[in-house]
């Protein structure tokens, strides 16, 4: 692990231009280090910590911080209802060549408050609704400020007024790249109902904010480019495989013995979501997998 907290306090990692957003426990692993798989994945019990600026990882063996800005991708749960179990147990975080896996034990808790230190306060620039009912409206780009709930995404629009997207309520995320004032622009396009209307709101910000923002949406929008169901083992082994964990240390990952992972895999392989490698339970997920995982990810 990289980025070594050097705070002296052992108890409280956070530095005096920060403040403490969440202290809970939970288990923590490296998936990928320097770019490489890591070769056997070895979980570390401790103390995870929010701050309003760093992720802090206190375990037997040391400290690691995570600051907010080296943060290049983040995924975790698809269903806000889900609160143990199936994707819904891990966050995963990839920064420069690292990607670190975090089960906390509050989950909820953990995540409100990530969203909250990452996109909670933010400015962007929406159009709302861009879209409704399938005709597009004529509203203009404003400025917003955006305020994080439970389940909910709040944007307060210059004019006093409040967009709102609920989590339960959102079809489809999608990023493209579009030109606003003459200028090519990341834009986060929302499909989702309100007031028993289908609409499509439009949000634009800096790099990292929409990276936090889409994901944090991303765990409301439905599945809708599959209609396989799986169970939580099954979402679990995936997550695990998009994760770079080899198929031969999942059953350790997940904690479950090797031959239901194996039945598992031969489920997933007579799905057509993963492919045989070799004759023992080597797999990889092909694109079935990966449209699956995406759709969970929106990576």
């Amino acid at each position: 692990m990289s980025n070594q907290v050097n705070n002296t306090d052992a108890t409280n990692p956070v530095t005096s231009t920060e403040h403490t957003i969440t202290d809970t426990t939970g288990r923590f692993t490296m998936a990928v280090q320097d770019g490489q798989q890591v070769a056997e994945i070895s979980w570390l019990e401790g103390r995870i910590i929010l701050s309003n600026q760093s992720l802090y990882l206190i375990g037997g063996t040391g400290k690691l911080s995570v600051d907010f800005s080296e943060i290049t991708t983040l995924s975790g749960q698809t269903e806000p209802a889900q609160t143990s179990g199936g994707l819904s147990k891990y966050v995963r975080i990839e920064y420069g060549n690292d990607v670190l896996i975090v089960s906390p034990a509050d989950y909820d808790t953990f995540r409100k408050g990530l969203y909250t230190a990452t996109i909670d306060g933010e400015t962007l620039n929406c159009k709302h609704p861009a879209v409704r009912g399938g005709v597009v409206q004529a509203v203009s780009w404003t400025t917003a400020r955006v305020s994080v709930r439970e389940h909910q995404l709040v944007m307060t629009l210059n004019d006093g007024t409040q967009a709102r997207v609920e989590l339960s309520e959102i079809s489809n995320v999608t990023l493209r790249q579009l030109t606003i004032n003459e200028a090519e622009r990341q834009v986060i396009c929302v499909s989702h109902i309100e007031d028993n209307s289908t609409v499509k709101t439009q949000l634009t910000a800096s790099e990292r904010t929409c990276m936090f923002i889409q994901s944090f949406l991303a765990q409301g929008a439905q599945r809708s480019h599959t209609d396989i169901d799986l169970t939580e083992l099954e979402q679990e082994l995936l997550l695990a495989l998009h994760s770079g964990v080899r198929p031969f240390d999942i059953p350790e990952f997940i904690g479950a013995d090797v031959e239901t992972v194996e039945d598992a895999f031969d489920r997933l392989v007579a799905q057509g979501i993963v492919d045989r490698v070799r004759v023992r339970q080597e797999v990889e997920l092909n694109a079935t997998g990966r449209n699956i995982v995406a759709d969970a990810f929106s990576e």
